[in-house]
């Protein structure tokens, strides 16, 4: 049995919708050196909203990736890479330039949705990964923050990714 529809995410303008299943896995802003330039460079875009939070990361709901589902206007997003060999995507749509999610080309169990598209009250952010890449800058301290990925944050991945795996070896069979 598949999860009620818990979150809706939109774009600024409203013209593309996202809906997931169940909870997120965990609720994360990034402060990578990758996620810090794609923003920039999705924020100089023509009437693009904010993707750095007042931290200067991107703040992200992960969830699995089967629980996330267009509900209106998939036709209008892009997919936009940092550079042509970034194992990320990041899904831009074309209406308002806003930064909805970003996907791994791996095909990795999970997307990280962008948390201020949130219509719902969403989680607040748990941690601050990837925080060594903030040279000069001072780390807030209203939630934890890890130079790099934290134990916790790539066990609860793991787990998440279980039934995935699961599911596939049972298929094989």
């Amino acid at each position: 049995m598949t999860p009620k529809p818990r979150f809706k995410s939109s774009c600024f303008c409203g013209s593309v919708l996202l809906e997931t299943c169940g909870s997120p896995i965990i609720v994360v802003s990034c402060h990578c050196s990758d996620c810090r330039e794609a923003a920039r460079q999705i924020e100089r875009l023509p009437g693009a909203p904010h993707v750095l939070d007042t931290s200067g990361g991107t703040a992200f709901l992960l969830f699995r990736k089967e629980r996330m589902s267009p509900a209106k206007g998939v036709e209008l997003l892009r997919r936009v890479k940092l550079k042509p060999s970034s194992a990320t995507t990041r899904y831009v749509t074309s209406c308002c330039n806003s930064m909805m999610y970003l996907g791994f080309d791996d095909s990795k169990h999970w997307v990280s949705m962008n948390r201020d598209h949130f219509l719902d009250d969403v989680p607040a952010v748990r941690m601050r990964i990837c925080t060594g890449s903030m040279p000069g800058e001072t780390e807030p301290t209203d939630v934890p923050c890890y130079r790099g990925y934290p134990m916790r944050f790539i066990g609860r991945l793991m787990l998440a990714g279980l039934p995935s795996l699961l599911e596939s070896n049972f298929a094989q069979r």
